[in-house]
């Protein structure tokens, strides 16, 4: 009797380090698959020169935009700080131990009231940038615009067809991993699966 409450023990310890190992190597393939994002207030001061260039403006136009620049920086990178902190603390919330509802709503309008506040920054930004432009220059800042747009868009399509690969590969070594381990019962491996389902 005591041999075989023994054996289901161990056999439970087993499973459990088996599920803690691949949720954590799961958790790590994620963290290193995931591309850096890039700060859009960052983007766009690294692209401000070239812009300038290639709108052509002139010397008074220059001085407006560094003006414009050095009066809402500092609100810009308040509101990202903000909104990474809103992110975070809502992440938190959602992974607690035992998560509280009214907690997640809070931490969620809290994100969402920062992001709002990004656009409405962005806003007006946009609108005293095309308050300096001549119509010409509005016109070939738009066709700018458009070429990131497309840019970003391409860059997406790209990183999500990666991941498409990324997540083949994976469940082609959990088919092998399950094949070269006959420990397991079916149930036991239901179980598994469930466990390495990506949360949605």
């Amino acid at each position: 009797m005591k041999t075989k409450t023994t054996d289901v023990l161990i056999l439970l310890l087993t499973i459990i380090f088996i599920l803690a190992g691949t949720l954590i190597s799961v958790q790590a393939q994620t963290a290193t698959q995931q591309p850096p994002t890039q700060d859009p207030t960052q983007m766009q001061t690294t692209q401000a020169p070239n812009l300038q260039a290639e709108l052509g403006l002139t010397p008074d136009q220059i001085q407006k935009w560094r003006a414009l620049n050095q009066e809402l920086r500092p609100q810009e990178v308040a509101g990202n700080m903000k909104v990474r902190e809103a992110k975070r603390a809502l992440a938190d919330a959602m992974e607690a131990p035992t998560p509280n509802e009214d907690l997640i709503k809070q931490r969620a309008k809290e994100l969402a009231d920062a992001q709002s506040t990004m656009t409405q920054l962005q806003a007006l930004r946009q609108a005293r940038v095309l308050q300096i432009l001549s119509p010409e220059q509005r016109v070939k800042l738009r066709d700018i615009q458009k070429k990131i747009r497309e840019q970003n868009q391409a860059l997406r399509r790209g990183n999500q067809q990666q991941q498409n690969v990324n997540g083949l590969n994976q469940r082609q070594q959990q088919r092998l991993k399950k094949q070269n381990d006959p420990l397991l019962t079916p149930a036991e491996r239901r179980a598994l699966r469930r466990q390495q389902r990506p949360l949605k």
